[in-house]
């Protein structure tokens, strides 16, 4: 729900919920008849109280279609993804194996010096994709950095998974001169 809906929203409830104090003072009888029996007979007696109604209404039924309507939120995939499902059985990998393979594949490509990968997945159709947060090395041009990177992941999880085309969304975090430490290998 957008920043607008939210105002109105909460306007919109803040004037129900004074309107239903004072019904209930009314019905409670803490409030005498004599107190709010002039004052609702000048209120419906007012044209502009039909406007108003009109305008609660057609708020009304704008929150009510708002509940309706899905949202494009992704949501943090958990556990594990199902890949194939056949004769053969589920073909399941987990999704901590995906972020690997991800930042893995983003630490390969030169003038990444930190990596992590969280990945997300669409409500609607169930596909995934990934949000990479970057740490990046000074004097690389940022574009051209996320661009390897993302064909890189791209290239990491066709070859591991089989799933062509996986969206890479890449955040840099942070800009660094530091020296990537990198440790020997033992043969």
């Amino acid at each position: 729900m957008g920043i607008i809906s939210r105002f109105l929203l909460l306007l919109y409830s803040l004037v129900v919920g004074t309107v239903v104090v004072i019904i209930a003072g009314a019905c409670l009888d803490i409030m005498p008849s004599k107190f709010w029996q002039p004052s609702l007979n000048f209120i419906l007696a007012r044209p502009e109280t039909l406007g108003v109604l009109a305008v609660m209404l057609l708020l009304s039924f704008f929150f009510l279609t708002r509940v309706f309507v899905p949202t494009e939120n992704p949501e943090v995939a958990e556990d594990e993804i199902s890949l194939q499902n056949g004769q053969v059985g589920d073909i399941k990998v987990a999704v901590d194996a995906i972020e690997r393979i991800a930042e893995r594949a983003a630490l390969s490509v030169t003038g990444v010096r930190e990596a992590q990968a969280v990945v997300l997945k669409n409500k609607r159709n169930a596909q995934i994709f990934v949000r990479l947060n970057i740490v990046l090395a000074q004097g690389y041009s940022a574009p051209v950095v996320s661009e390897n990177a993302v064909e890189s992941i791209d290239t990491a999880i066709l070859v591991a998974l089989q799933i062509p085309n996986v969206p890479v969304e890449v955040k840099i975090r942070d800009i660094t001169n530091a020296v990537a430490e990198r440790r020997q290998r033992v043969i």
